[in-house]
């Protein structure tokens, strides 16, 4: 390096440097802008949310109103206990997903109170009760001596006054029922010539039962027995009827010789391919891994009960991730994500209910929760959880406690078995929300289990991955431009002689 010999003025040290002038106020203009820029990428960010949450909110577009869109619809609420369909699920009137389990009583059998108190106690929370048509879609009931000779298809005769004496000998089943606390499901077994008869017989009848049911609480829906795929069967139920579901025969989708009902995507298992102990195992097992309750359409017994009598959730206060029971080690396990299957928000004290029958724990149970509190006694046949605050997942054991370290398991009582904590939406949907709002719980249980989303409904996900980031780009990218705006204005005009002797520093 060479020298001129001439003085050199000092280098200004970097935390000496204090600027003046021009380049002061443009710093201060600079800092404006950036809280400017960072001001209006948040704005933008929250925006771009809120515009994601709405999208989320709307309607289903082209969904038939059914399931909880129902209920916007129609003059006056349904009765308590009403079973609607979210989705894949079906849900109480709270938001809550329901899982049934029950036997399935052919038409003209006796059911009295003490026979449904009996079902309670093994843990069941529903039944199907059977009712024979005609082939005019009438219901001239069964006694003890023509039972046999009506479930071999030969057809009954209504009463000449044209009432139907069916449907009130099942009326006095449905009572002695639902007022076990138990739901009900009305399933409409036809003669074999009125299935011949087709849709006609089935649309008169349907209006028949729904007239004279439409009021009875904890009312699963109508089964029809025989498949029927018009249009117009849907049309007779609501024309009597627009709270209640009607349910539809099909193939079980684990097997074949298995059939169910179902109601758009909800389904229920209510055909068994046979009835001994290693097939109904394996059929219960394979309900449990797809999320369907049953109807079990066997002769009850010490045998089947060994069974099919063991612990579920009959009501989720979420969506449920999933849930299996071992029978070895009478081992449950279930976790959920506390959100409602239909939309909106539960309110505090949201309850989830398990059952827990005597018969699989004599000794008692215990209890594992995370994300939850247990707010049943010790030793209730309905075991009762509500979710902790701030809590995103919930996961549940039960598991048989050792003898004499719990008390023996109680039957369940009528009525609700978690007074006081009843879940409740604070928000329900309106018309054609309940299936969008299952779309977007079945993938926040996606999340929760770090899975894809749910199938069909990944547009409101899908954009939220992408705008909200896009949003956050564009903020900072203003940002950045102005910044570097800023600093080239600043060089442009004389920005060197704003400071004497600056130079680069090594």
């Amino acid at each position: 390096m060479y020298s001129s010999g001439a003085p050199r003025a000092p280098r200004p040290r970097w935390n000496e440097h204090r600027p003046t002038g021009r380049f002061a106020a443009g710093r201060r203009g600079l800092g404006r802008l950036i809280t400017t820029g960072v001001t209006v990428a948040v704005t933008t960010v929250a925006a771009t949310a809120g515009v994601v949450s709405a999208l989320g909110a709307q309607p289903a577009r082209g969904a038939e109103p059914t399931g909880l869109a129902l209920t916007a619809i129609a003059a006056g609420g349904p009765p308590a206990g009403t079973v609607l369909r979210a989705g894949r699920f079906i849900v109480d009137l709270e938001g809550r997903v329901l899982f049934l389990h029950g036997p399935s009583v052919p038409p003209g059998a006796v059911v009295d109170t003490a026979t449904a108190g009996q079902w309670a106690a093994e843990g069941f929370n529903a039944v199907s009760i059977g009712v024979r048509m005609d082939t005019d879609g009438t219901f001239a009931g069964s006694s003890s001596s023509s039972s046999s000779s009506s479930h071999a298809g030969m057809p009954a005769r209504a009463a000449a006054d044209g009432s139907d004496p069916g449907l009130e000998q099942l009326a006095t089943a449905v009572d002695a029922v639902v007022g076990r606390g138990l739901r009900v499901m009305i399933q409409i077994v036809p003669t074999a010539a009125a299935v011949r008869a087709g849709d006609e017989a089935f649309a008169a009848g349907l209006r028949r039962v729904a007239g004279r049911f439409h009021d009875v609480a904890g009312l699963v829906g109508f089964e029809l027995v025989a498949p029927a795929g018009s249009p117009a069967l849907n049309g007779a139920v609501r024309d009597t009827d627009a709270h209640h579901l009607l349910w539809r025969q099909s193939i079980a989708p684990f097997d074949a010789a298995a059939s169910v009902v179902t109601n758009d995507e909800a389904a229920l298992l209510v055909g068994w391919a046979a009835g001994d102990p290693a097939t109904v195992l394996r059929l219960v097992s394979a309900a449990d891994a797809t999320q369907l309750g049953w109807f079990f359409d066997r002769p009850l017994n010490d045998t089947t009960l060994g069974a099919v009598a063991r612990p579920y959730p009959a009501a989720v206060a979420g969506v449920p991730v999933g849930f299996t029971y071992s029978p070895s080690g009478r081992l449950l396990t279930l976790s959920y994500v506390p959100v409602p299957a239909g939309g909106g928000a539960f309110s505090g004290g949201a309850a989830t209910q398990i059952r827990v029958p005597t018969r699989v724990y004599p000794d008692g149970y215990v209890v594992r929760a995370n994300g939850a509190t247990v707010v049943s006694a010790p030793g209730a046949g309905v075991l009762c959880l509500v979710t902790d605050a701030r809590a995103a997942r919930v996961d549940v054991r039960v598991e048989p406690a050792a003898a004499g370290r719990e008390p023996p398991v109680a039957a369940p009582v009528a009525g609700d078995p978690c007074p006081g904590v009843t879940a409740r939406p604070t928000a329900p949907p309106a018309g054609g929300q309940a299936v969008d709002g299952a779309m977007r719980t079945d993938r926040a249980a996606s999340r929760a289990t770090g899975q894809a989303g749910g199938t069909g409904g990944g547009q409101t996900g899908g954009m939220a991955l992408w705008a909200l980031p896009l949003a956050g780009a564009v903020g900072m990218a203003s940002v950045l431009g102005g910044l570097r705006w800023r600093m080239r204005r600043g060089r442009g005009r004389g920005g060197r002689a704003a400071v004497a002797g600056s130079r680069r520093f090594p």
